[in-house]
């Protein structure tokens, strides 16, 4: 089979039979490719619930990334599965994303806001390390949401609430479309693009994510009164 008729399987999968997609999924970890987007897409499938497949999921990650090392977007969902599924980036990791440069300020940008997700409250806690790469995420690329946001957020914690609302305001203008039940289906499983824009961008996001900016914008005015 083919690698695009394996993602499109995979894709009407996610409809029907989870199981089914399951094990189909895991049965790719003995195929043989040297398409990182491949890989990557097999990744992020199995990443999504009902599986949250996170082993499985960094070992697609992995197979991208033993055809380039430095591939910055590999290096991206490699640090989110580690993120929001294992505790945190090592610091191998870490050293390797700060010091990573692509020839594109949006990419950049995105690896100084996934770097600064090791300096919050709860993990190195050093706010001044945090603060500093979220601006420069921002500097790069100013037409994202998520690193808006946990600028904001930082800032809460600081009591910096005159700095809070132009960030909320930027980020919320930053959206550029918001997935309800009506149009989830518009998100594709095996979409690097779309898990990218959702996840990590967050120009792309759900009404639920939309609703909990927007409580951060009409908390920010209320500290400010």
């Amino acid at each position: 089979m083919s690698e695009p008729d394996i993602l499109k399987k995979v894709n009407i999968l996610s409809n029907n039979n989870d199981e089914t997609l399951y094990h189909f999924l895991s049965e790719q970890l003995n195929y043989e490719s040297n398409n990182i987007e491949f890989w990557l897409s097999l990744a992020i499938a199995i990443s999504y619930p009902p599986f949250g497949d996170e082993e499985k999921a960094i070992a697609f990650t992995r197979k991208a990334l033993a055809i380039d090392s430095n591939n910055p977007i590999a290096l991206i969902i490699l640090a989110f599965m580690y993120e929001y599924h294992l505790g945190g980036i090592d610091d191998t990791l870490l050293h390797k994303i700060k010091n990573l440069h692509s020839g594109s300020n949006e990419i950049n940008s995105m690896l100084k806001y996934v770097a600064s997700w090791s300096y919050a409250w709860h993990k190195k806690n050093d706010p001044e390390m945090e603060e500093e790469l979220l601006k420069e995420s921002i500097e790069l690329c100013g037409k994202h949401v998520w690193n808006y946001v946990a600028l904001a957020d930082l800032y809460s914690r600081q009591k910096r609430y005159l700095e809070i609302n132009g960030l909320i305001k930027q980020a919320l203008n930053n959206v550029k479309k918001i997935y309800t039940d009506k149009n989830l289906d518009e998100y594709t499983t095996t979409s690097i693009n779309d898990f990218i824009n959702s996840l990590i961008k967050g120009t792309h996001i759900t009404d639920t994510n939309a609703q909990s900016i927007q409580e951060r914008f009409i908390c920010s005015n209320v500290n400010l009164i």
